[in-house]
């Protein structure tokens, strides 16, 4: 089977030669676009059910004109409508990771209709019903649809403070009580800042979609890597926004973002800088944390520094006065004795002991 370099090469091969033609042997050799007799496969690909499958992937190419190509290793079908349409209310029982490749795609989602641009990833719950909207643009989508056992799977090496662990399990995979969908955006880092796509995740994308498709032998075990690398990049890398039908979930993202967001900037951050970074008055970080941390911001600032130091001692051999600068304690004799309060041993006997069991009070995401 030939491959392009890029998705996007292969979107540009779509929009070229097969628009506007029927026929599926216009992708022999290129997306499965074969049956496995070497018939046609025209109605084979669509988002409705994964089967027996635990993943997989699937390319829609949209038209100005209403035609759209959907592709995927099961087959190709070729569909022309109408725009701008509202297709069904529908959903799945999988979580659907979408990327918008070119151009932009809308959703109705939790009644509203949301637009998402080129770069954007959107990952929608299993229960959480939607709609397309596709409008008289150009665009280009990716789907990527997997089963929650198979999510299971993923994120089983994982202990359960990890952070890709807490995103995905309590942002959509145990949230049963409500609907609810993350939209991603690159946060590109450097001068100027303003690339619109993640060259990293572009080249993740394409290894995944290369090792679906050639199902060499142990491609399940290379997939399910570059899957996990896939989710830990978009919650390193990527500014999340998540949108709930309940209060309780819209606080509980916000909570995810302000603990991420102390733990980057732990050594400098103040109320007044998360006051001009989120929007909101001092109180009601204090009213999150206490409500879902039991803690107050300053007991939570020290608890996550402290933590970080503990982090530091064991897996590096920096003294410990400059890591107690590095967290954010500028009075050594402080942090000693804050540290051995909370720990029960003076700094210097943290380092050597190995797998020590820090407590992680300010990391529990389930109660």
């Amino acid at each position: 089977m030939n491959f392009y370099k890029t998705i996007r090469e292969r979107t540009a091969y779509v929009r070229e030669h097969c628009l506007f033609s029927a026929d599926a042997s216009a992708f022999s050799g290129q997306w499965g676009a074969e049956g496995t007799g070497g018939e046609p496969a025209f109605l084979t690909a669509d988002r409705n059910s994964l089967k027996s499958d635990d993943f997989r992937i699937l390319l829609c190419v949209y038209d100005h004109r209403g035609i759209e190509w959907s592709i995927s290793p099961l087959g190709t079908r070729r569909t022309e409508r109408q725009l701008p349409r509202r297709g069904w209310f529908h959903w799945h029982e999988y979580v659907e990771i979408l990327y918008v490749i070119e151009g932009s795609f809308d959703q109705f989602l939790l009644g509203e209709r949301y637009h998402f641009p080129q770069g954007c990833f959107v990952i929608t719950d299993q229960n959480c019903e939607h709609s397309d909207y596709i409008d008289a643009v150009d665009a280009a989508v990716l789907f990527l649809q997997i089963k929650a056992d198979y999510l299971d799977e993923l994120l089983r090496s994982y202990p359960k403070t990890d952070e890709l662990h807490r995103f995905l399990l309590d942002a959509l995979y145990q949230q049963k009580r409500e609907q609810s969908f993350l939209a991603l955006t690159y946060k590109p880092i450097g001068e100027g800042g303003t690339e619109r796509e993640d060259r990293q995740v572009l080249e993740l994308l394409e290894q995944i979609t290369r090792e679906d498709l050639e199902r060499l032998p142990g491609y399940e075990h290379v997939r399910l890597g570059l899957l996990v690398r896939l989710l830990q990049r978009l919650c390193t890398d990527y500014s999340s926004v998540r949108y709930s039908s309940s209060r309780e979930g819209r606080e509980k993202a916000f909570l995810y973002e302000l603990e991420r967001y102390i733990r980057l900037h732990d050594a400098e951050v103040s109320v007044s800088e998360l006051e001009r970074v989120f929007h909101y008055r001092r109180n009601y970080f204090n009213l999150i944390l206490q409500k879902y941390r039991g803690q107050t911001f300053r007991k939570y600032i020290q608890t996550v520094r402290l933590d970080h130091a503990a982090q530091l001692l064991k897996e590096t051999a920096l003294p410990v006065k400059q890591i107690a600068i590095a967290v954010g304690y500028e009075n050594t004799s402080h942090f000693y004795h804050l540290f051995e309060k909370k720990f029960g041993m003076p700094p210097k006997d943290m380092r050597g002991k190995g797998n020590v069991s820090i407590e992680k009070e300010v990391c529990r995401w389930q109660e």
